[in-house]
């Protein structure tokens, strides 16, 4: 493996691919104006949490560098726009996962 062979590849952005597709199975974008209530954040919740520990396994098997991280960020929080959700959750969830990985 050379070595910026885990910096241009493209599992983080696959990886982002399925993790989007993941929240929009369990939480649709259609979703996200009820997250005023306590049912639909729990629910949210419920998929990060999962989304998270997929999330560090990936980190653990790739051991991604700050640009592989902030490709996947970046893959991950315009597929969330693409998909219905509004520009400032797809920020909100796109820092908080960066701020998962980055703290591991």
């Amino acid at each position: 493996m050379g070595l910026f062979a885990g910096t241009f590849s493209k599992r983080p952005i696959e990886f982002a691919d399925a993790m989007v597709d993941k929240i929009c199975r369990q939480f649709p974008p259609a979703s996200e104006p009820q997250l005023a209530k306590k049912g639909a954040q729990r629910r949210l919740e419920g998929v990060l949490e999962h989304i998270m520990k997929d999330l560090d396994a990936f980190q653990a098997e790739m051991q991604l560098g700050w640009i592989g991280k902030a490709r996947l960020g970046n893959a991950f929080r315009w597929k969330l726009v693409d998909r219905g959700f509004s520009q400032q959750f797809a920020e909100a969830l796109t820092e908080g996962i960066i701020r998962h990985i980055a703290a591991k």
